[in-house]
């Protein structure tokens, strides 16, 4: 069985609610055991962190005083919204994986997979795709050759549990579920995340994540995710 674990929260340094110390002492209570913030890197779509505020918003995350694991991300709107030139580089040091959403989403703005191949190198991070549809946002691309992608690049797929990401109460993960059943004679690592903003018991809707994973046997997935952050 999966321990509880969250890799999709944002606090007050983007668009949520709750402060850092305030998010870290809630999970230890309920019995986390990891966590990762994640908050926008700077976007036009919502309140977020400019380059210079990284610095600062890392020195935060590793001051929190919980009995935790606490790991540092950052979520990166990948669309015209975001000056993609900034990606890459020094302002990146210090994190330790970054989620990209709206790849391939055109209802969204998005910018195709290729752009996000194109910089891959020059991120020198663990990047996975955030609340993702990809029976809708890839069905257009042969599905081996599209999982062949993900797991030479070792980019993180995320069964993303917020209700803002489902149509008509299907999760995009289980729309997609015959991507995800596919994960499981490959190495293509998996992780799951809240995407909590405003309440903090939106965390304990990664169980439901954990069960559709657990239903499919692809709990595998999650610890390769876990090994690249050195769980």
């Amino acid at each position: 069985m999966l321990p509880l674990i969250d890799f999709h929260i944002h606090s007050t340094f983007s668009d949520g609610l709750y402060g850092l110390n305030e998010i870290a002492r809630y999970a230890y209570e309920k019995g986390f055991y990891a966590i990762g913030i994640t908050d926008h890197f700077s976007t036009r779509k919502v309140r977020s962190m400019d380059p210079e505020v990284i610095k600062r918003y890392l020195e935060e995350i590793e001051s929190i005083d919980v009995p935790l694991k606490i790991f540092k991300g950052l979520e990166i709107d990948f669309s015209p919204r975001t000056d993609i030139s900034l990606i890459g580089g020094k302002i990146f040091e210090g994190l330790d994986y970054i989620l990209f959403e709206y790849v391939g989403d055109s209802n969204m703005g998005g910018y195709p997979l290729w752009k996000l191949l194109d910089i891959y190198d020059d991120i020198g991070l663990p990047i996975g795709l955030a609340h993702n549809n990809l029976q809708k946002n890839f069905s257009s691309i042969e599905m081996n050759n599209f999982l062949d992608l993900l797991e030479t690049h070792q980019i993180f797929v995320e069964v993303n549990t917020n209700k803002n990401y489902s149509i008509l109460g299907d999760y995009y993960y289980s729309l997609s579920d015959e991507f995800f059943k596919k994960f499981k004679d490959r190495d293509i690592p998996v992780s799951i995340g809240s995407d909590m903003h405003e309440n903090l018991d939106e965390m304990l809707n990664v169980s439901r994540g954990i069960n559709f994973i657990e239903s499919l046997g692809i709990e595998e997935n999650v610890k390769i995710f876990l090994k690249m952050l050195n769980i």
